[in-house]
């Protein structure tokens, strides 16, 4: 695991994790709140390169310096919780540049950006969640032209995380 500071336009310093560097044949997966150290086999059998970083107060052009300074031009994304909203954040601001969009127990962005999401959209989330209620994924697969909607009866905030696995299959399903 390659790990850097990527300094971003505003002087502070975001702390980046690379799986693969410089390894273009892999996708790009940026994560955002998802632990990725059990994910390491099924990464390799599927061809992912892993990019996460530290994600207190990131926003969408800082995963933008982030996968600039990577030398990304596409890539997924998935978030849990927060990072789930940042998730939907990156793929309705960043466009054609995100392939693919998975959120584990999201809570909600502002409704107007989602409008703007045009790629694949899975949203994983608990029946059992009382952080961020299975209703937040409802409501989004409904604003969301390209969601799929996966929910999961016994699981909760924390193991819908058991679901990631199973999205990286569904990613690799919606990517070039």
């Amino acid at each position: 695991m390659f790990e850097t500071d990527v300094r971003l336009e505003s002087g502070r310093a975001l702390h980046v994790y690379d799986s693969a560097p410089c390894d273009d044949a892999r996708l790009a997966v940026v994560t955002l709140g998802v632990p990725t150290d059990t994910l390491y086999d099924a990464g390799e059998w599927l061809g992912i390169r892993w990019i996460s970083c530290d994600l207190p107060s990131t926003t969408a052009a800082d995963v933008t310096a982030v996968v600039d300074a990577a030398g990304v031009a596409t890539f997924a994304v998935m978030g849990h919780a927060e990072g789930g909203a940042l998730a939907l954040r990156t793929a309705a601001l960043l466009g054609d540049r995100v392939e693919a969009a998975v959120t584990f127990g999201s809570t909600l962005p502002a409704d107007f950006i989602l409008i703007a999401i045009r790629t694949p959209v899975l949203l994983c989330h608990g029946l059992d969640d009382r952080v961020a209620p299975a209703d937040n994924s409802r409501w989004l697969a409904s604003r969301i032209e390209l969601a799929t909607l996966d929910l999961h009866p016994g699981a909760d905030h924390l193991s819908i995380l058991d679901q990631t696995e199973p999205a990286l299959e569904w990613i690799r399903a919606h990517t070039g």
